[in-house]
Order: structure tokens, then sequence, then C-alpha cells
């Protein structure tokens, strides 16, 4: 029940440290005229928006299958059950 948890918040941190990291290393790229690895704004920008869709596709389903097993959870707790 734990591991969608962890996937969500993984998938958001990646996102973010993608979002701070990777526009601020290019930016310092410029500024020291180092265009050696340099990214075009454009790629840049279709690389967070592909990042942001897969971001927000993990998200969804981690939290589907979270409360799939939350629902379940609570089922098995609230169902009796005969050992025999």
């Amino acid at each position: 029940m734990i591991a969608p948890l962890v996937l969500l918040l993984f998938a958001l941190g990646w996102y973010e440290f993608s979002a701070i990291y990777i526009q601020r290393a290019n930016s310092q790229l410029v500024l020291n005229n180092n265009y050696a690895v340099y990214v075009p704004i454009q790629q840049l920008n279709a690389y967070m928006g592909a990042l942001r869709e897969f971001t927000y596709a993990t998200s969804a389903i981690a939290l589907i299958m979270f409360f799939y097993f939350l629902a379940r959870f609570v089922q098995f707790k609230r169902s009796p059950t005969v050992l025999q």
C-alpha cells in the first residue's frame, strides 16, 4: 500500500528537480558562453512538457493504486473472517 505513495512522491520530486535544475544549468551555460552541451529552448520546453505529462500519468496511476488498495484493506478489515 505504500509503494504507490512512494511512486507518486518520486514522480513529483523528479519533475520539480528537473524543472529547477535543468533550466538553471541551461541558463548558466549560456551565461558562460559554453554551448557545447546547451539545449535549445524548444527542445527544453518539449522535454519539460513530456516530463510533465509523464508525471501526471504516474501520479494518477499511483493515486488509483493507492485508493484501490486502501479500499481493499478497509474491506478486509470490516469483513468477518472465520479461520478453521
